[in-house]
């Protein structure tokens, strides 16, 4: 282990906000924690949150009218650059090129402290919430913030190898190192009868697909519902759990009833992330439909509750489940998605033996073994900066 040091980790999202980064903050900043650093995280302001002592500086905040749960920060607070100034901070860990990150970028630089940045978004792909008429030129932007802020960190970090290939597609020209998000190491829980199954509805005996995230355009649903109707046509007894809300919850609903099996697909809205191991344990199968992700949490948390999964074959997702293995890689077809889905539903010893391999397999996914491979950084950039 490392000598102790002052971390400062900048962040977009943090608690109570509930999302893969988010996540991934926290459980870096709690196991740094447990292996003797200090660690603050700069994050904008959650209205009513209040964070423990000592653990969280918050920039003020301001709410978009159609995204409540997600404050965007004032980057040029004094009151928290002060914060930052006089924590001593001996690293700034960023996890956004946006306000927050750039206010990391701008502080470091004026005190000298190194710069990490790790890249968990494929913002890129996230273009068309600019809407159609200016969709082209976001895109376009987004990849030159994302060369620009990379370029001028110290060191960067993405979770999988095929996120590393898509910066250099961007031109970045610096070497980028691959650490995947960790978790924390938790016992799967008991399977409970009354959560997911008698909470809403489904049968003891039923097959169940979980899909567990957000409800959003970038997660390709609609090869989820298509692949599913297909499922449900040939094992009527099927159903899907769709454990997660977002802006596309009442969309979700509408692709649901199109689908003609809309009766037996379940979408309860937002679970608490406490409660989702119980619907791993639950479940048959995870399907995982997105396009877009840099690695899919889920697909870990999954692993480690023994829960095989079928995902389409793209970027992040690609890297962590083991075609043939502990669950299946398919092209963006709903047919061959729905045929894998049935492989693993309607045979019992290849989900057994799927699972145990997932819950081996989930090993890798140590978040102190990320934890350790940050310090290496954090220590190797100190370093470079003193010019030792």
């Amino acid at each position: 282990m490392t000598a102790a040091m002052r971390i400062a980790l900048f962040t977009e999202s943090y608690s109570p906000v509930i999302n893969g980064v988010a996540t991934a903050v926290e459980w870096l900043a709690e196991a740094l924690r447990e292996r003797g650093h200090t660690v603050v995280v700069f994050a904008p302001r959650y209205p009513g949150h209040v964070d423990p002592s000592g653990h969280a500086v918050r920039f003020p905040s301001f709410i978009l009218p159609h995204h409540p749960n997600y404050p965007l920060a004032y980057p040029t607070s004094r009151d928290v650059f002060r914060a930052f100034r006089d924590g001593e901070f001996q690293v700034a860990h960023s996890h956004t090129p946006f306000a927050t990150g750039q206010a990391a970028r701008r502080w470091a630089r004026r005190l000298g402290v190194p710069l990490v940045t790790t890249y968990h978004t494929l913002y890129a792909e996230y273009a068309h919430y600019a809407g159609s008429v200016v969709q082209a030129v976001a895109r376009r932007w987004l990849i030159h913030l994302s060369r620009r802020y990379c370029q001028s960190a110290d060191a960067v970090v993405v979770p999988t190898a095929p996120i590393r290939d898509v910066l250099r597609s961007y031109g970045l020209k610096r070497s980028v190192e691959v650490i995947p998000t960790g978790l924390p190491s938790r016992p799967p829980p008991a399977p409970d009868p009354t959560f997911p199954r008698g909470e809403f509805g489904i049968p003891p005996g039923a097959p169940l697909v979980l899909y567990a995230g957000r409800l959003a355009r970038e997660k390709n649903l609609g090869l989820l519902f298509s692949a599913f109707a297909r499922v449900a046509k040939a094992l009527p007894q099927a159903r899907l759990l769709v454990a997660g809300g977002g802006p596309w919850l009442e969309r979700a609903r509408a692709l649901a009833r199109d689908t003609g099996a809309g009766e037996r697909i379940v979408l309860p809205g937002f679970i608490p992330r406490h409660r989702l191991p119980l619907c791993y344990v639950a479940a048959d199968v995870l399907a995982f439909s997105s396009m877009t992700d840099t690695q899919g949490l889920v697909l870990v948390e999954a692993k480690a509750c023994g829960l095989s999964a079928v995902s389409v074959a793209a970027h992040g997702p690609a890297t962590i489940v083991r075609d043939g293995v502990d669950g299946f890689l398919t092209p963006n077809d709903p047919q061959v998605f729905a045929d894998c889905l049935l492989r693993l539903l309607c045979d019992r010893d290849l989900r057994a033996r799927m699972s145990e391999a997932a819950r081996a397999d989930a090993a890798r996914f140590s978040i102190h073994t990320t934890a350790r491979r940050y310090e290496e950084i954090y220590a190797r950039v100190q370093r470079k900066r003193s010019g030792w």
